[in-house]
C-alpha cells in the first residue's frame, strides 16, 4: 500500500509541474524515476518512451503505465497513471468553469483570439518536428499526403479511424511485402466501464447517463485510435465536434491554448475541458477515464510481452504506416484552426482576401520567426508566446 502511495504522490507531482506534454515530462522523468527513485535505468525509460509514442494514447499516460507496471505490478500501472493525469483533471475543470464564465467578456473574446493564432504556430511547429519522424521514405510520404487529401476531399467527414486502420494495414503489406511469412494474430481489446460517482446532484446522473455513456465511449474511441501523443488526438475531437456538436471548432481552438498553458499531458487536458463543456465535472472525470482506459490496458498487455513486441515485424510495420497518417491528421487538424482563426466568416465580401484577418497573420508570422530561426527565442516555453499573443490580441483588439 505504500509503494502504491508512493507511486500515486512522485507521478502527481511530475504531472503538476510539466508543461507541454509527454516530451517535456522526459528531464523530469529522468531526474525523478531513475536518480532519486531507482525506478528504472536510462535505457528503460528509452524504450518505454519509443513504445509510448507508437502506440495508442497520450505518452506521458503510457510511460507512466509503463513504470507504475515495473514498480507495484499491474496495479501499480493504473495507480501511477491515475497520479499522472489527477493534477490535469482538478486544474483544468477549474479553469474551464472560469473560462465559461467569462468568455462573453470583450477582452476575455479578444485575447482568446490573440491565443487561437499562438496555437496555430504551436500546431505548425509540432507538425514540422513530427513530419522529420513520421516521413523518412517515399513511401511514408505518400501515405501522409494521400491520408492529407483524403481528409480534405472528403471535407473532413471521414472518421479518423478509418484512417489508422487503413494505413496500419498499408504499413504491414509495404514492410512485409518482399518477405514470404504470413500470418499475425491481431487481438482487439474493448472494455465497456461503468463509474458509479457520488455527487450531490445525484439526478443530474441519473438523468445524463446515457450522454456520459456515450461520451466515455467517444473518448474511449479517442484513447485506442490516437497515436502519436496529445496532438493526435486533434483530429478525433473535430471528428466529435462534428458529429455530436457537444462543442464547437471555436471551443477546440480555446481547448488547445488551455491544453498548452496549463500542467499535465496536452492530450488528458484537452479530454478533462471538452469532457467539462459537455456534461459538467461528472463529463470532464468520464472523458478523461474515457481516454485512458485504453492506453492502461495496451501498455499493460505491451509489457507483458515486451520482448516480442520489440521483434514482431507486423507491428512494426503497422506503425510504419500509421506515423506519417497520424502526421497529416494532426496537419489537417491545424488546417481547421487555421480556418477559425484567419479567416472572418461573419462578413460577407466578394473577394476572399478581404476576409482575411491581416493583423493575425502577421502576428503568426512573427511568433514564426521568433519560435523557429532566433535562437535566444526559440527555446522558450509556449506558455510565454501564448501569454505574449493573449497581450497582443487585448492590445490590437483582434
Amino acid at each position: 500500500m505504500k509503494k502504491l502511495l508512493d507511486l500515486f504522490i512522485t507521478f502527481a507531482k511530475m504531472g503538476a509541474v510539466t508543461f507541454g506534454g509527454g516530451y517535456a515530462m522526459l528531464p523530469i522523468l529522468q531526474r525523478e524515476i531513475v536518480e532519486n527513485k531507482k525506478w528504472g535505468t536510462e535505457e528503460e525509460l528509452a524504450d518505454y518512451y519509443a513504445i509510448g509514442q507508437c502506440t495508442p494514447g497520450v505518452i506521458a499516460v503510457n510511460v507512466a503505465t509503463f513504470i507504475g507496471r515495473k514498480v507495484a505490478g499491474n496495479l501499480g500501472g493504473v495507480v501511477a497513471t491515475i497520479g499522472v493525469v489527477f493534477p490535469s483533471l482538478v486544474i483544468i475543470t477549474l479553469l474551464a468553469g472560469v473560462i465559461e464564465y467569462y468568455s462573453s467578456l470583450e477582452w476575455v473574446s479578444h485575447a482568446f483570439a490573440g491565443i487561437r493564432v499562438c496555437v496555430c504556430v504551436l500546431i505548425f511547429n509540432a507538425v514540422l518536428k513530427l513530419i522529420k519522424k513520421a516521413v523518412i521514405d517515399f513511401k511514408t510520404l505518400a501515405i501522409y499526403l494521400l491520408v492529407l487529401v483524403c481528409y480534405f476531399v472528403s471535407d473532413f467527414n471521414i472518421s479518423p479511424v478509418i484512417f489508422v486502420i487503413a494505413a496500419g494495414l498499408a504499413g504491414i503489406l509495404l514492410k512485409t511485402s518482399r518477405n514470404e511469412e504470413v500470418g499475425s494474430r491481431n487481438n482487439s481489446l474493448f472494455l465497456i466501464s461503468n463509474f458509479s460517482l457520488s455527487f450531490s446532484n445525484f439526478s443530474f446522473l441519473i438523468s445524463n447517463f446515457s450522454l456520459l455513456l456515450k461520451l466515455f465511449w467517444e473518448f474511449f474511441n479517442t484513447g485506442l485510435f490516437a497515436v502519436g501523443g496529445g496532438m493526435a488526438t486533434l483530429p478525433f475531437l473535430y471528428d466529435i465536434a462534428d458529429r455530436t456538436m457537444w462543442f464547437s471548432r471555436q471551443d477546440l481552438a480555446n481547448m488547445i491554448a488551455v491544453s498548452e498553458s496549463t500542467p499535465g499531458p496536452i492530450g488528458i487536458n484537452m479530454a478533462t475541458y471538452a469532457g467539462y463543456l459537455t456534461a459538467g465535472i461528472p463529463g470532464a472525470v468520464i472523458a478523461t477515464l474515457g481516454l485512458i482506459t485504453p492506453s492502461i490496458i495496451v501498455i499493460l498487455l505491451i509489457a507483458a510481452f515486451l520482448n516480442a513486441f520489440h521483434d514482431n515485424k507486423f507491428v512494426n510495420g503497422a506503425f510504419y504506416g500509421l506515423r506519417p497518417a497520424s502526421c497529416a491528421m494532426i496537419t489537417a487538424a491545424g488546417f481547421v484552426v487555421a480556418h477559425v482563426t484567419f479567416i472572418n466568416n461573419n462578413i460577407k465580401a466578394l473577394s476572399y482576401l478581404d476576409r482575411i484577418e491581416w493583423p493575425a497573420l502577421i502576428l503568426a508570422a512573427i511568433l514564426i520567426i521568433f519560435t523557429n530561426f532566433i535562437k535566444p527565442t526559440k527555446k522558450f516555453h509556449p506558455v510565454f508566446w501564448i501569454f505574449v499573443a493573449a497581450v497582443v490580441g487585448i492590445v490590437f483588439k483582434f
